[in-house]
């Protein structure tokens, strides 16, 4: 099954010799699920403020959602940055954001902890944890001598063993990099620039793979070529309408729902 959207350009203006990679959503599912986490978190913070007390719960929720859109793709300090602000917005006295992010952080762990520990202990397959087709993916660009990159806004602690919990590290070559403690440190704009610069190549040999704003608007305006993949965290083999919205106003070249037809994908890259 064909199974490639083109919304944009039907080839990359170049074939792509660098390759960026997101995580979450895009690579590895160990954290499906975080969407609803960070939404009945935040839920519960602003219902507790003056003016949240008198809101619908629809109304929070609409507000929630339109800064989780923004942020997505960022560390996940920017979600917290935000709910400080609609807390001050709807009359309440907000905590830091770091201590909003250390609680959401510590609930994100209660849901994943447990399929890390799995792999860990080898009770579960790596398998279940990624994105359908995403190796076959990953070694078609590695003979292709591609160089790639993993690039999140997850901890990058987080990430460095989560590809080796996946058994898919050796694939990026070029590392794994997620954001620091210091949110300054990180962003997909920096990892796009220092991409440029460490192997001299222009933005139209850069290929951008992910399921987030963040990635293919700083791939986008650097020139290179973006595949948004509209992945569905719970498995199943559709495109994700939300992911599909967000990732073609971002500036995104092809939706895919998964790499399934990575022959395609590769004919397409590499049209002679």
């Amino acid at each position: 099954m064909f199974s490639i959207e083109i919304v944009r350009r039907k080839f990359p203006k170049s074939h792509p010799k660098v390759a960026m990679f997101d995580f979450d959503g895009t690579v590895g599912l160990l954290r499906a699920g975080w969407h609803d986490v960070l939404l009945s978190f935040h839920t519960e913070v602003l219902r507790a403020t003056p003016r949240g007390k008198e809101m619908e719960v629809n109304s929070i929720l609409k507000l929630i959602k339109e800064y989780i859109e923004t942020n997505i793709g960022k560390p996940p300090v920017y979600q917290s940055y935000s709910l400080v602000n609609a807390v001050r917005e709807l009359g309440g006295e907000p905590c830091s954001a770091e201590e909003y992010n250390e609680i959401y952080s510590q609930r994100l762990s209660a849901l994943c902890e447990p399929r890390r520990e799995s792999l860990r202990r080898g009770l579960a397959n790596a398998n279940d944890f990624i994105v359908s087709g995403v190796v076959r993916m990953l070694a078609m660009l590695r003979t292709r001598n591609i160089k790639i990159y993993m690039a999140s806004g997850t901890e990058e602690h987080f990430i460095s063993e989560d590809v080796k919990l996946l058994r898919i590290d050796n694939f990026f070559d070029g590392g794994v990099f997620g954001s620091q403690p210091d949110p300054a440190a990180f962003s997909k704009k920096i990892m796009v620039e220092r991409i440029l610069a460490e192997n001299k190549i222009d933005g139209s040999e850069l290929l951008g793979v992910g399921d987030g704003a963040t990635e293919i608007i700083a791939v986008s305006e650097a020139g290179g070529f973006n595949i948004g993949v509209a992945s569905d965290e719970n498995g199943k083999q559709i495109v994700d309408t939300w992911k599909r919205r967000q990732l073609i106003n971002a500036g995104a070249d092809w939706i895919i729902p998964n790499y399934n037809d990575t022959n395609q994908l590769e004919e397409r890259l590499f049209v002679t």
